[in-house]
């Protein structure tokens, strides 16, 4: 599945939602289409284990508590629907991300990226929405790091800053740790497991 893009990601929840026979609501105008959004859309090849779906029902008295099963019985297995509430906070909320990053290295790049981590600051460069290159300092937007051994390999956990405001994608850190080191590339995995509000509470 992390190799389904967004677009692609949508198109299966449209046909998803239809097949659970829900009564989601239709937007208005000449090309009407099930209302579907993701609070924060997940980038190419990353996993995750917590995205929230928002959509709206015309039924404003329908059970929610059942919406999970139903959906969960028309999904594929390795898609799995876990918990179903009326929304508290709107989008634009999400301020956070949480990651979880394994290098398949058998603890090679635990000692380097410890080394480079500690360093005074780290420059990155990130494409604005207008295709220009704006470098900054991401260390100081980095929350809850950890790196340690785990399983035999290096496994390093952050914490970014993600929504509209302000956007950090992890891959930015990991290609300045390669760029920077002249490290060896090894393979590795991206997760994110927590989407979070400004005071770093699970967004819901």
């Amino acid at each position: 599945m992390k190799f389904v893009s967004h677009l692609d990601m949508n198109r299966f929840m449209i046909r998803t939602v239809r097949k659970a026979k829900l009564p989601i609501w239709y937007t208005e105008g000449f090309n009407p289409h099930p209302y579907i959004t993701f609070a924060l859309p997940l980038s190419l090849g990353f996993q995750s284990s917590y995205e929230i779906m928002d959509i709206r029902l015309t039924d404003d008295n329908y059970d929610i508590n059942g919406i999970c099963e139903k959906l969960n019985a028309v999904c594929p297995e390795y898609i799995e629907f876990f918990d179903a509430c009326e929304p508290i906070l709107k989008t634009r909320a999400v301020a956070f991300a949480h990651y979880n990053i394994t290098f398949d290295d058998n603890k090679k790049i635990l000692s380097l990226f410890l080394e480079f981590l500690n360093k005074e600051s780290i420059t990155v460069s990130k494409k604005t929405k207008k295709g220009d290159i704006k470098q900054f300092d991401i260390l100081p937007k980095i929350k809850d790091l950890d790196i340690k051994e785990k399983n035999g390999n290096t496994h390093l956990s952050l914490t970014l800053p993600a929504g509209s405001t302000d956007n950090v994608n992890p891959e930015l850190l990991i290609t300045a740790f390669y760029e920077q080191t002249n490290t060896d590339y090894y393979c590795y995995s991206v997760e994110r497991d927590l989407i979070l509000d400004e005071n770093l509470k699970p967004f819901r």
